[in-house]
């Protein structure tokens, strides 16, 4: 494919939609972040198309090369839609989504799981470049992550290998309908932390937590030892030479998280490799993810 010089990357979540244009060196040219519309399915699909519409003309439309999402989902990369996404009302099976952006905009479209997307970003431009091996976790209305191996995206037989907000955590759940009971993201998302404080959000719950409510240090306390825990596992099993921890609740919350995880890496993961690894926060925030997905949709069309 001939270059035409600029990336288009799109990350849909549960709360906003975050979407940018870099070029092929990873330089924001524009960028721009709306609500995610409620009502979910077709809506968002608009909103995606209306948002990018936006962008490339700020931009310039005839250097476009590729538009890539990050959605926090299954996909079918060949057929460009949507399998299962719990997050995102009405994409609960399978919808086309690539297809109608593609129509709209005549670009090529491809769809990525979001952990991926995020440790790309990361890996790319953030926290972990210059690095061959390393991980993310992202912490946020649910828990995602990716694993970069050996300088390449490990994607899994599935396509969403780094699912970490099932990864089953309490050994005293019976039913373990993860992540919902017993998982991860049961304990350490958003909604969880604000749930288990008593709080309307987790922005609530840290506030509340800070101030030496005990129900919500509780809360948060919880949060930060299952995502230690977490981390320590994921050092142990993939040896990486960064974790990088990422997302909107590690960003609200990182004087209370991070020490609790830092902590918990050094005494729970493999010798070695807790004195090797680093724990470190995100350094791109809420462009990570739509600049992975940029990134990726270069290589997408090149393949």
């Amino acid at each position: 494919m001939a270059s035409r010089r600029l990336l288009a990357g799109v990350d849909v979540g549960g709360t906003k939609i975050a979407a940018g244009i870099a070029d092929g060196d990873g330089r924001t040219i524009a960028s721009r972040r709306v609500p995610t519309a409620p009502q979910g399915g077709a809506r968002v699909v608009d909103q995606i198309i209306e948002l990018l519409r936006q962008l490339i003309r700020e931009s310039a439309p005839a250097l476009v090369d590729a538009i890539g999402l990050a959605l926090p989902a299954v996909v079918d990369q060949r057929a460009g839609d949507i399998l299962w996404a719990p997050n995102i009302p009405g994409w609960q099976e399978r919808v086309p989504v690539a297809p109608p952006i593609s129509d709209a905009l005549g670009l090529p479209v491809s769809l990525h799981y979001d952990g991926h997307a995020w440790v790309m970003g990361e890996w790319w431009r953030g926290a972990a470049r210059g690095t061959h091996h390393a991980a993310l976790i992202a912490v946020g209305t649910g828990i995602g992550g990716g694993l970069i191996l050996g300088n390449r995206l490990h994607k899994g037989h599935v396509g969403v290998a780094g699912a970490l907000g099932w990864w089953g955590i309490d050994p005293q759940e019976s039913e373990f309908s993860v992540p919902s009971r017993g998982g991860l993201e049961a304990i350490a998302s958003g909604p969880a932390i604000a749930r288990a404080a008593g709080a309307d959000t987790a922005e609530a719950a840290f506030a509340a937590a800070r101030d030496g409510d005990p129900t919500a240090r509780k809360a948060v306390d919880d949060a930060a030892r299952a995502l230690g825990l977490a981390a320590a596992n994921l050092a142990s099993l993939f040896d990486p030479e960064v974790i990088v921890l990422a997302g909107g609740v590690i960003t609200g919350g990182a004087d209370l998280l991070l020490p609790t995880i830092q902590t918990l890496v050094r005494k729970a993961s493999q010798p070695q490799i807790a004195r090797s690894v680093r724990v470190v926060p995100a350094e791109l925030g809420e462009d990570a993810a739509w600049l992975g997905a940029a990134k990726l949709a270069a290589e997408h069309a090149n393949e």
